[in-house]
């Protein structure tokens, strides 16, 4: 694990999040591009593609955690329909990334097609969440109720308000006018709490993994969506 220091910016989440989705940006979109970092935090990501080459526009509701001066911040609330007040018209882009952001709102419908009027024709969203379908958040649910990701210190305001399951993904973006191209997870986790019975539930994921339905995946959820037009708007 490498050690940052003390004004590094650090990801809005895990390393291998972080990881597989400049993967997938160095697939989708190969040659240097213009990109919207949604919920852009202390801005490790935006730099991450702006040492790939890209041109980046960070998106934040308050400018208190940036650590990259060197990148452009536009302040805005994304509970609300952003795009027409901070972007001219003219203004598209070939990516909009949302790292660790819809979990966050009170409408993802919403969240989604202002993305939508941001991109260009042949533009892409990349969407992270917490993945609330994997074993051990079924399992923690079945014990307490709750979502991993979703216990009661976690949803309070601004913080993790609305599970988003694959299904409802797929939903929410074909509304939004894309089509998902690719949808996959991180690394996968068989935590289930701590303590002894932290220890007995974690055997039982294991063994649940090879019975239960449904995507499982890992960590978190990741979806890469293009837009299906050539619209300028939804």
């Amino acid at each position: 694990m490498v050690e940052l220091k003390e004004n590094e910016p650090r990801p809005m989440t895990e390393q291998s999040a972080h990881d597989l989705v400049l993967g997938l940006v160095k697939k989708y979109l190969p040659k240097a591009g213009k990109i919207i970092d949604v919920g852009a935090g202390e801005g490790a990501f935006a730099r991450s593609l702006v040492n790939e080459g890209h041109s980046v526009i960070a998106l934040d509701i308050d400018d208190s955690k940036l650590k990259t001066p060197e990148i452009e911040l536009r302040l805005c609330d994304f509970n609300k329909k952003f795009v027409q007040n901070i972007f001219s018209e003219d203004e598209k882009f070939d990516a909009v990334i949302a790292i660790e952001v819809i979990e966050h709102l009170e409408n993802p419908f919403d969240f989604v097609r202002e993305c939508r009027k941001l991109l260009t024709s042949n533009g892409i969203l990349i969407v992270t969440t917490p993945n609330v379908e994997a074993v051990n958040s079924r399992l923690i649910y079945l014990y307490t109720g709750r979502m991993l990701s979703f216990g009661e210190y976690e949803t309070v305001p601004t913080g993790h308000i609305t599970p988003v399951f694959a299904w409802k993904a797929e939903y929410l973006l074909r509304e939004a006018g894309f089509k998902i191209i690719w949808q996959g997870y991180n690394e996968k986790s068989y935590y289930a709490g701590v303590g002894i019975k932290g220890k007995i539930g974690s055997l039982f994921v294991k063994m649940l993994e090879k019975i239960v339905k449904g995507p499982k995946g890992g960590k978190t959820l990741v979806v890469v969506a293009k837009v299906k037009d050539d619209k300028a708007s939804v």
